[in-house]
């Protein structure tokens, strides 16, 4: 697996963790990060949506081309037997 796919299951994974902290963790947050007692919590979850709409963006990008590349060489491999039977034959 490509160093980049591994990166976006993390971003993926990390945005996740931190949504999910944000909406059902807020006394796991507070004993973390004592400092936030009198501020929201809004800071985390929409950081979490963020870094994972990255990690999901750039593997959308990277699974498009793994396809695309993937579909050319079926083509390619395709025409070849296809082309090279024709040959054969006359």
């Amino acid at each position: 697996m490509s160093k980049l796919i591994v990166l976006t299951y993390v971003l993926r994974g990390l945005g996740f963790v931190l949504v999910i902290l944000s909406l059902f963790g807020h006394s796991v947050l507070l004993n973390l990060f004592p400092g936030l007692e009198g501020t929201s919590i809004n800071p985390f979850f929409y950081s979490g949506l963020a870094v994972y709409l990255v990690g999901a963006t750039i593997y959308f990008f990277v699974n498009k081309k793994i396809r695309a590349d993937k579909r050319r060489r079926e083509i390619e491999e395709t025409e070849s037997r296809i082309f090279g039977k024709k040959d054969d034959q006359e």
